[in-house]
């Protein structure tokens, strides 16, 4: 009899400390309200980024701008998006790294299909891309080991072809299998710093940089960038309608190795070795989720060490000869970037 008393005694504390274990590790809202949410192929085409607050409320915005698509009314191109509201179901566990939350409640903004213009922009109200209500979605905690995410996943944690691949999470990761969306959840403190990239004339980037581009032939709305901490030059412009986004990196490669240096992240079909002036690369395509087509040339200088890439949004692939561009844009260089 004392022995068994002993048992359910020692059972009894036993679940008693289980169950303080799992209140004090229990994930509250109030947890991940200093963090902001985005979604984004890396490229700033588009993106949807939102914020949660200590009672799992969110809102958030999305937009998807499309330069090329323009008329008369509004030669400044066309902007997609809306801003939205909702609420998440409290997080259910699902194993030590991740949780379970649904979409229980989501709102936009105005009227789906409400179109308007200003300053010669077209602005057109959608649903947001990547959440949707009713959307059941895995939450990964960071440190979670990256070998637990499906190559979808590691696409959308922006984890995929980088040179140093992390064997765990560094942020905190919300995936929705059902619209094949992943957003990565950073700290406010962070999206707070001013923005790394910025905007110069193409004699500046020059300058800055060592490096040039050739600006295509009746290309239109181009603008370029320099990120200092990575070395990187960037040159975007629409052309024939299509968004192009042209990048040069000073990079230490072997001949016919190639560096991503666009940072997008799609699984890319239909790859081929390709030459651009002489210099060796590839291209890939990829379907977004939408009508819309990516394609991707990389190619590397040897002599000069300069990796290159070219990436372009358009709805007709067929019509699109991503590689000629890359020779209009390809300026080449000698010796030393």
């Amino acid at each position: 009899m004392k022995k068994a008393l002993a048992w359910l005694l020692t059972l009894a504390l036993a679940l008693c400390a289980a169950g303080a274990c799992a209140e004090e590790e229990a994930l509250t809202f109030e947890s991940l309200a200093g963090l902001e949410w985005s979604f984004s192929s890396g490229a700033g085409g588009w993106s949807t980024e939102m914020r949660l607050d200590a009672e799992g409320a969110f809102s958030g915005e999305f937009h998807d701008s499309e330069m090329g698509e323009m008329d008369d009314a509004y030669p400044n191109g066309t902007l997609y998006g809306c801003s939205f509201t909702g609420r998440f179901t409290p997080p259910e566990p699902v194993d030590e790294y991740s949780w379970v939350v649904r979409v229980d409640s989501l709102t936009i903004d105005g009227t789906v299909g409400e179109e308007s213009i200003d300053d010669g922009i077209r602005y057109v109200t959608t649903d947001p891309y990547g959440i949707s209500e009713g959307d059941e979605m895995r939450l990964f905690r960071p440190g979670t080991p990256v070998d637990m995410l499906n190559e979808d996943m590691q696409m959308w944690a922006h984890l995929l072809w980088q040179e140093e691949a992390p064997t765990e999470l560094e942020d905190w990761f919300l995936y929705s299998a059902a619209n094949e969306s992943g957003f990565v959840g950073y700290s406010l403190d962070d999206m707070g710093m001013e923005n790394p990239w910025v905007e110069l004339t193409e004699e500046e980037l020059s300058q800055v940089s060592g490096v040039s581009f050739n600006v295509p032939e009746g290309a239109e709305n181009v603008v370029w960038r320099w990120l200092a901490d990575e070395s990187l030059a960037e040159m975007q412009f629409t052309l024939d309608g299509d968004e192009y986004c042209a990048r040069i990196k000073p990079d230490a490669l072997e001949p016919d190795q190639l560096d991503n240096i666009s940072d997008i992240y799609y699984e890319w079909e239909h790859e081929e070795e390709i030459s651009v002036g002489g210099c060796y690369g590839t291209i890939g395509i990829a379907q977004t989720g939408s009508e819309e087509w990516v394609e991707l040339c990389l190619w590397y200088d040897l002599v000069p060490g300069l990796m290159y890439s070219l990436s372009a949004y358009t709805t007709d692939p067929d019509g699109l000869d991503v590689v000629a561009v890359a020779e209009m844009v390809y300026a080449p260089m000698q010796g030393d970037a």
